[in-house]
């Protein structure tokens, strides 16, 4: 699987259309879907999984992976940042199970490209 133009553009309606990061120099607008589970340099597809993507402007999507420990422990604390377990399958599973802060305060797992279930509803 690998992320596609149509993949990115249902994950950034699902999530709003608005970044979910908001970091300093936030554009506002989501132009890009983000991993949460970093795939590194050709890292397995397995993680291109929407349940693994939030929606980002492009600088916050770069300032992610250039982030320092407070800011990474915020993303995380976020559910924006999700750490590699010891296998891509296994990391994937973690990004499913990790709630992810919506701009509006309210915590939701990331189930599609295209739904989100609110943590009241329990895990998918």
């Amino acid at each position: 699987m690998t992320v596609t133009v149509a993949t990115k553009k249902a994950v950034i309606e699902r999530d709003g259309g608005f970044c979910l990061m908001m970091l300093p120099g936030c554009l506002g607008e989501a132009q890009t879907a983000h991993h949460r589970a970093n795939r590194g340099s050709g890292g397995s597809t397995v993680l291109d999984h929407p349940a693994n993507l939030c929606a980002v402007c492009v600088p916050c999507n770069g300032a992610a992976e250039d982030a320092g420990s407070m800011l990474r422990l915020d993303l995380i604390d976020r559910g924006l940042r999700v750490e590699k377990a010891a296998t891509n399958a296994a990391t994937l599973e973690r990004s499913k199970a990790t709630p992810v802060t919506a701009i509006d305060g309210e915590r939701f797992y990331l189930v599609s490209a295209t739904q989100r279930r609110h943590i009241s509803e329990g895990r998918p």
